[in-house]
């Protein structure tokens, strides 16, 4: 079936060569508006593609061009507590990068584990742990075995985000990014203890992604946008609702930053 996905996209593609692959989190949809001339590809005419079911993932691929660069926009992504096997993922980047993919960027919305970062911000990723317990490369695969994780996020494209932001008046943080399975939200108990690992902000995609891209060879970039305060830190419960609607404000700003980032050389 892998087979038949990758045929597929690439006949749609009609030798169309992205070279930036982009996950596109929950209500960071809007950086598509930015691609010329796209094709889009809705995941439902894919054989074999997964089918977002949360609300904020509609499940398009958008391919085309912003800036000087060639991308392919993966907007939604499913999420392995909706019971994707994580090796698809491993399977899915291996396809990108056969397609031409060598730069990828992953966005999330995240809760934020510090009063440092407010909600609303954004915030460039440095570093993450893997608490959800499952890791793409489980199984046999090709090698590296066995792939480096000291740079996962790639120094330069991060010091390059931060002097776009800086020009343009638009403040990045940075900080670790703490994955779980979920899809329940932490209790107070796990917010203290994934602030004790001296992570920054928690949420439940993006590490296995991001794992698959590193032994593939991509160079990669991670940006959250923060949603909400983890449990215990406000008396304000988490609501996804309410969660959509504050990262939609703050979308227009990463959008922003995106397309700048992508239009420097």
């Amino acid at each position: 079936m892998q087979d038949k996905t990758f045929e597929y996209i690439q006949n749609r593609l009609n030798g169309f060569k992205p070279d930036t692959a982009i996950v596109l989190g929950s209500g960071l949809a809007n950086l598509t508006a930015a691609v010329k001339n796209p094709i889009i590809i809705p995941y439902a005419d894919v054989p074999g593609a997964p089918r977002p079911s949360v609300n904020g993932h509609n499940g398009y691929f958008y391919a085309g061009t912003i800036g000087c660069h060639n991308v392919i926009c993966l907007q939604g992504r499913t999420h392995l507590y909706e019971g994707l096997d994580p090796r698809f993922i491993a399977l899915s980047n291996m396809q990108l990068k056969e397609l031409g993919v060598k730069n990828f960027i992953a966005t999330n919305a995240a809760g934020s584990l510090t009063t440092d970062i407010p909600v609303g911000g954004i915030m460039l990723i440095k570093d993450h742990i893997n608490f959800s317990g499952r890791n793409p490369l489980i199984g046999a695969h090709p090698e590296p075995y066995f792939p480096d994780m000291s740079e996962v996020y790639d120094l330069g494209m991060r010091k390059k985000m931060q002097q776009i932001a800086v020009k343009n008046g638009i403040k990045l943080y940075e900080g670790i990014y703490l994955m779980v399975l979920g899809p329940n939200y932490e209790t107070p108990a796990e917010v203290r203890l994934f602030r004790n690992f001296g992570a920054d902000a928690v949420g439940m995609s993006t590490v296995p992604e991001v794992i698959s891209a590193v032994h593939v060879g991509f160079k990669v970039m991670g940006v959250s946008i923060i949603s909400n305060f983890g449990a215990g830190l406000t008396e304000q419960q988490a609501d996804h609702s309410n969660i959509l609607q504050i990262v939609k404000k703050s979308s227009e700003n990463l959008s922003f930053l995106l397309q700048q980032f992508l239009t420097e050389e």
